[in-house]
């Protein structure tokens, strides 16, 4: 059976991802061992699917579809950078998203649809941030946590959320490729 390795998301805008780009960058020059994201690979994951089976991506489609018709388009705010990990040893270096009870009412449609057409998730809770690195080594961590302090605070700007997007993500040597394989309109 074929699967395809994917997850449900909305776009963040080029604002957004140049404001981050330019953090990245600051970032950067503490020379620690992090992986970071391209920016125009910076998203917000609403559900991380994993590997779906071929079959199932046509009722999900339509799963979705059904499930977003209700809920209108409405905007985040991209605010502060944090990691996850030990505070000292972080794992993921990320920008934060304001408390949005929208955003948090389309994760939820997203999960009761992927549950409707029996799709397997990742069910953590979920906690809305974009993911700029994962940290690889302890290599300069100090300079990098450093360099991250005054970041803590800033604005990066908002973004309207105006759909939803079902994305295929390929891994490759030199990142993840994504494709979008379905767009649902907010209404």
């Amino acid at each position: 059976m074929e699967t395809i390795r994917a997850f449900i998301a909305v776009d963040i805008g080029e604002e957004i991802r140049t404001a981050l780009g330019k953090v990245q960058r600051i970032l950067q020059r503490a020379h620690a061992d992090v992986k970071w994201v391209k920016p125009e690979n910076i998203h917000l994951t609403l559900a991380f699917l994993g590997n779906v089976s071929i079959d199932k991506i046509r009722p999900l489609e339509t799963a979705l579809d059904l499930a977003c018709q209700s809920q209108a388009p409405f905007s985040i705010h991209v605010a502060g950078t944090e990691t996850f990990g030990k505070p000292r040893h972080p794992r993921i270096i990320w920008a934060g998203i304001t408390e949005s009870p929208a955003l948090a009412e389309l994760q939820q449609q997203t999960v009761e649809a992927l549950h409707s057409v029996d799709i397997e998730f990742d069910a953590r809770p979920f906690s809305p941030h974009l993911t700029l690195g994962r940290v690889k080594s302890p290599k300069h961590i100090t300079a990098l946590l450093d360099a991250l302090e005054p970041e803590k605070d800033s604005a990066f700007g908002s973004v309207e959320i105006a759909e939803a997007l079902l994305i295929k993500s390929a891994l490759k040597p030199a990142g993840a490729k994504y494709t979008v394989l379905h767009r649902v309109a907010l209404s």
